[in-house]
């Protein structure tokens, strides 16, 4: 798991970590933690970035500032309910968790919805069981489900932004530690209901 600290005075910056494996470890860790935080009532830690974390030994240290957040908990549990239903195949769970964050709208045509569904595996991932991430390809595919979200008249809650803030944050550290991460298997992992 991941400690958290109040500070990292005397830690090695996870900037400053070598070695493949240690950033492969720590990189799961952090998702670990970005899917855990769904599941939390009491709110999210949203600043993923990477000057947050260091590690002690061969442990993630993070120490979060105070860009917090709790989320409406039915967006925070559609929110959860979305990366299972993408990851285990349920398109029923999908659905339902597509309506309860306000990305599906009742009465969206049907070439409409499966453009949606098109723009969120394609931002998601999740064909892929060892995925690299890239700020720029992840820009890219929100801009493309923020001009779904426009050309179709939707009005978004303030949630979204902040989950906007949120996954930007993880894909920047993701991508600075430069590892393939099976998101798949560790989001199935954290998420699997009890």
């Amino acid at each position: 798991g991941v400690a958290l600290a109040g500070d990292l005075g005397g830690l090695r910056p996870l900037p400053d970590v070598d070695g493949q494996r240690l950033r492969k470890r720590c990189g799961d860790e952090l998702l670990r933690l970005y899917f855990t935080q769904w599941l939390s009532d009491d709110g999210l830690f949203l600043d993923l970035r990477s000057q947050h974390f260091a590690v002690d030994g061969q442990a993630l240290v993070f120490a979060p500032n105070g860009l917090w957040v709790r989320l409406r908990p039915a967006f925070r549990e559609g929110m959860a309910d979305i990366y299972r239903g993408f990851y285990s195949g349920d398109e029923a769970t999908l659905e339902r968790a597509l309506l309860a964050t306000g990305m599906l709208r009742p009465g969206l045509s049907a070439a409409a919805r499966d453009e949606l569904l098109g723009l969120l595996r394609q931002h998601f991932g999740i064909s892929q069981s060892r995925q690299r991430f890239a700020i720029d390809s992840s820009k890219t595919s929100f801009d493309e489900l923020f001009e779904f979200f426009l050309a179709h008249d939707y009005k978004l809650h303030s949630d979204f932004v902040w989950v906007g803030f949120y996954l930007i944050t993880l894909y920047l550290t993701l991508e600075e530690g430069g590892q393939a991460h099976d998101v798949r298997a560790l989001c199935e992992d954290v998420l699997e209901p009890a």
